[in-house]
């Protein structure tokens, strides 16, 4: 029997090689997938689209994942959208400046494809789905 499909994804990651990875694994797991290297190719798809689920790399070129996450949380219907944030940076700052501009988990690069799985199933079906919390999603 074939597994349902989640619904679309948009992954804004300027790393050609993670970002085929990303796609490939968020595919394997039933997603319609999006990418995107950049703000203005992320901010394209948004305003045609509305994913399920938005993983956000913070180091872009021109304008940052943080842009990126304050666009989508500007957008009525994309409000509720869960935003999983990626980057090599993981300072509490850092984190709490991703929590500020609307991120919903944190996932520190170098990651497992296993590990986005992990962070993707808790954000979309964990017991908090409909209310993602950062600080749940904070885990090693």
């Amino acid at each position: 029997m074939m597994k349902k499909t989640r619904g679309l994804a948009l992954v804004v990651e300027d790393d050609p090689t993670l970002q085929r990875a990303m796609l490939a694994q968020l595919e394997a797991e039933k997603f319609s997938v999006l990418a995107a290297y950049d703000y203005d190719t992320a901010v394209r798809h948004l305003s045609k689209s509305r994913p399920e689920l938005v993983c956000v790399d913070l180091g872009l070129p021109s304008e940052s994942g943080y842009e990126v996450c304050e666009h989508i949380r500007r957008q009525p219907g994309l409000i509720s959208v869960p935003i999983l944030v990626t980057s090599e940076r993981s300072s509490p700052e850092d984190m709490a400046h991703a929590e500020e501009a609307g991120a919903n988990a944190f996932l520190k690069k170098p990651f497992t494809m296993r590990r986005l799985v992990k962070y993707v199933v808790a954000l979309l079906e964990g017991p908090n789905a409909s209310r993602p919390s950062v600080r749940r999603l904070r885990i090693t």
